[in-house]
């Protein structure tokens, strides 16, 4: 694992951002809000106002980006929200996907956030037992995963700080 650092992306790195975001979108479509399409038309403005609008980890290889996380202001008041976490199929289970998420907490645990919430899409049962294992816990609350797709869901869990 010493070979792996978490960095946060800033602006000027929204190539490098963008090439992980597209990744994951390819690798599990049904695990964003989003799609390649819709990402893959941003402007290089559209990504650098999106590394100001989130805190953005990577997890950092000697070859490149192999994973991502970010936190965002959540809907409810006093707490943060995980999003876009994702982790290259050939690095997960080296415990990538802990120190993310860990970098997330962190982030939303030095500002005045109470606790953290984050979507898991039904069926993604290794990411959900992952987010048990750190803390969070579901809520009950369910949502689609796309607007323009209600058939697939995803499930709420929160964790305090």
């Amino acid at each position: 694992m010493n070979e792996i650092r978490v960095v946060r992306l800033r602006p000027v790195d929204w190539a490098a951002c963008r090439e992980i975001r597209l990744a994951g979108l390819a690798d599990a479509p049904s695990a964003f809000g989003s799609d390649v399409a819709r990402e893959e038309a941003m402007t290089p403005a559209d990504w650098r106002a999106r590394l100001t609008r989130r805190s953005t980890f990577a997890a950092s290889a000697p070859h490149g980006l192999v994973g991502t996380a970010a936190g965002i202001p959540g809907d409810v008041a006093g707490h943060a929200e995980l999003v876009g976490m994702w982790v290259h199929p050939g690095w997960r289970r080296r415990g990538i996907g802990g120190l993310l998420v860990g970098a997330v907490i962190d982030w939303a645990a030095a500002r005045p956030y109470r606790a953290i919430d984050l979507w898991v899409t039904v069926g993604n049962d290794a990411a959900e037992a992952l987010y048990a294992r750190l803390g969070f816990v579901r809520t009950g609350g369910t949502q689609p995963v796309r607007e323009n797709d209600p058939s697939l869901l995803e499930l709420e869990m929160t964790r305090p700080l």
